[in-house]
């Protein structure tokens, strides 16, 4: 099972979202005073790893430029960016590479690539 983070202002779409409804599992708000979009609506959603795969591509169209979506189970971290996801590691490490590279490429700031959480 995935735990799937993805906060609303961060998707090109929300109505997106609805088709994640049957995983969801709890939304927080969060303040976030210095962000252009200053609250933040943080849905947690459970996904079994098989469906997990099948909602990619539709995440990695839907994801703003300079935002990232993210998911875990307990072997594996997938960070989905604008046009493209990545399996890595759950801890920083070579396999992080890759997708620091494509992050920057698609405007993520380097300090968040560099400290994807293993929350929601």
């Amino acid at each position: 099972m995935f735990t799937l983070g993805i906060i609303e202002e961060n998707v090109e779409n929300p109505n997106i979202l609805s088709s994640l409804q049957p995983y969801f599992f709890h939304q927080r708000l969060e303040e976030v005073p210095e962000d252009a979009l200053p609250l933040w609506h943080t849905n947690e959603y459970h996904v079994p790893d098989d469906e997990m795969v099948e909602l990619l591509p539709l995440l990695e169209a839907q994801v703003k430029p300079s935002w990232y979506i993210h998911a875990f189970n307990e072997t594996k971290l997938i960070v989905i960016l604008q046009g493209k996801s990545f399996y890595i590691s759950l801890h920083k490490d070579t396999t992080w590479d890759e997708m620091i590279a494509y992050g920057l490429s698609v405007d993520v700031e380097k300090r968040y690539l560099e400290t994807i959480p293993l929350h929601v």
